[in-house]
């Protein structure tokens, strides 16, 4: 047979036929050459080594898988950073369509806002008892104002506690 070849127990292929077999071209096998794959002479490859070279015949103790894994990892790590790559810019480019706001914008608006929103909620316990004052008796429009108030009070707690808020517990009226 023309292109094959038996050496020592092993099977020898010629180039052409080794291409032709993988069906790949004669520059693939060039590379493969210079990433480290070994010819057994001119122009002649051991097959067994090429498939085992290539991750087609698994050898987990041999140097060449040991190649094999660190192209592998090689590969990864560049698709991974074409991705953080790509990432990166999708960010950059919705940074310049202004689809993000400064940090320090948005937090000084909301403290203004909270600020303003605070001042109009401690407010309404005192508004709606004096709207109620006269259809009760002062001592009673007190006990309300404070009801309120502490309402007030533990629902902005609520909204200023990160994680879960634990009220205080109710005292029962005597």
């Amino acid at each position: 047979m023309d292109g094959f070849k038996m050496v020592d127990d092993r099977v020898i292929i010629s180039t052409k036929e080794l291409c032709e077999l993988l069906d790949i071209s004669d520059r693939t096998l060039t590379d493969w050459k210079r990433n480290g794959l070994t010819q057994h002479s001119r122009g002649w490859w051991d097959l067994k080594h090429v498939l085992k070279w290539r991750g087609q015949i698994y050898n987990g103790d041999s140097e060449t898988s040991k190649s094999i894994n660190l192209q592998q990892k090689k590969l990864e790590a560049e698709v991974a950073f074409k991705e953080a790559q790509s990432e990166l810019t999708r960010l950059r480019t919705d940074i310049a369509n202004g689809k993000y706001v400064d940090k320090e914008l948005v937090e000084a608006e909301l403290s203004r806002f909270f600020v303003i929103f605070k001042k109009s909620a401690m407010a309404l316990p005192r508004k709606l008892t004096s709207q109620i004052g006269s259809y009760v008796e002062p001592i009673e429009a007190r006990r309300i104002e404070k009801n309120l108030s502490d309402t007030v009070n533990d629902a902005l707690n609520q909204m200023s506690v990160d994680g879960v808020y634990n009220a205080k517990g109710k005292t029962k009226k005597k």
